[in-house]
């Protein structure tokens, strides 16, 4: 299922082989919550470089429920998306429904933000909804913890979670799907050791690290990470969850860590943040920007000028423009990690990146 191809000193190189075709790693996954990648059609996301996206199952047994899923066959078909799904169970959705959930022993009781009807999710319940998306990787049900936590928040939830896990592995799974265990425990070192190796002990196909980059410290997620990283299989893959920021990419992959998600690029194009590597991030509605007739670095027939003009007069189309160049931006930066680590040239490319994502973001 995953090879480590090549490891050096600042990283590794791997192959991931799941259902529907190889997936190198390091690798970012375009986040398609509700079965899309939002104002970019999933055509033009595989022609960009990605043949892994992420959907969430919270988001999709809610609407459009599994019976319409389990009638088309799943949610490939469904997107008419030929290529791999990593399924993210809903742990983190729900719990942010604090008023409405109820954390049990056997699982989450809440009730659904768009009609208020009750939901249950189990682990097994959660297997069986990957199972009828079709998952190609799928996630064990999870209570993840915002920051900060306390001690005894953050033993409760690695407790629940660990059985959960469990109880997520002995439930049936459609042939060829691998399933991952995440790694909890708060922001407590102590904790997240045991949690590390408890899950190790459990036969999943890779390890995920949760309930981090939920607002703590840069210094504190590496630090964690590494605890983490220590005590999991070397052999399996490693998936940090929720990370998208190009610089803790860099970082993360030079540690151990093969796979990352997250809707910053997207949510970031929406907002009118177009990435570069000349410039950095760039807010494109900046006045700087009404004369600038530079082309796009992706999308050379559109100009700076051009998109600066579809965003303040409210064209949806801007959106889709700067959405298809960040995540270009995206498949460029983890081909260039690839490289950097075959060429141990990871520290310039760090550099780079900080350079572009610290010192210069935003800047006018």
């Amino acid at each position: 299922m995953f090879r480590v191809i090549e490891e050096h000193e600042q990283g590794r190189l791997g192959a991931l082989d799941l259902g529907h075709g190889q997936v190198k790693t390091p690798v970012y996954m375009p986040v398609a919550t509700r079965g899309a990648i939002r104002v970019a059609p999933l055509e033009q996301v595989n022609q960009i470089g990605f043949n892994l996206i992420l959907n969430n199952t919270y988001h999709l047994v809610l609407r459009p429920g599994l019976d319409v899923l389990e009638q088309l066959g799943g949610t490939h078909r469904f997107m008419a998306w030929n290529h791999n799904v990593l399924t993210d169970s809903g742990g983190f959705q729900i719990f942010s429904l604090k008023k409405s959930r109820k954390i049990r022993h056997d699982g989450i009781e809440f009730k659904s933000p768009i009609d208020g009807s009750t939901y249950f999710f189990t682990p097994e319940f959660v297997a069986h909804a990957q199972n009828v998306i079709g998952s190609d990787i799928a996630m064990q049900l999870d209570i993840c913890l915002g920051y900060p936590a306390s001690t005894e928040e953050a033993k409760k939830a690695m407790d629940i979670t660990l059985r959960w896990g469990e109880r997520f592995l002995k439930a049936d799974r459609i042939e060829g799907q691998k399933r991952f265990g995440i790694v909890q425990g708060g922001f407590n070192t102590q904790l997240r050791k045991e949690s590390a190796r408890l899950t190790a002990m459990q036969p999943f196909d890779g390890f995920a690290i949760g309930g981090l980059s939920v607002g703590e410290p840069e210094e504190m997620m590496f630090d964690l990470t590494a605890e983490v990283l220590s005590n999991l299989p070397k052999g399996a893959p490693k998936y940090m969850m929720g990370v998208g920021d190009p610089f803790q990419i860099v970082v993360l992959s030079s540690m151990g860590i093969d796979m990352f998600d997250c809707v910053q690029p997207t949510r970031h194009a929406r907002h009118g943040w177009v990435y570069s590597w000349d410039d950095g991030p760039q807010i494109i509605v900046r006045g700087k920007h009404k004369f600038d007739h530079r082309p796009l670095q992706y999308q050379p027939q559109y100009t700076y000028s051009y998109l600066h003009h579809l965003f303040k007069a409210g064209e949806p189309m801007g959106m889709l423009i700067a959405t298809v160049e960040n995540l270009s931006y995206m498949a460029d930066l983890v081909g260039k990690l690839r490289n950097a680590i075959a060429s141990d040239t990871v520290d310039s490319l760090k550099e780079e990146i900080r350079l572009q994502w610290r010192k210069r973001i935003i800047s006018e």
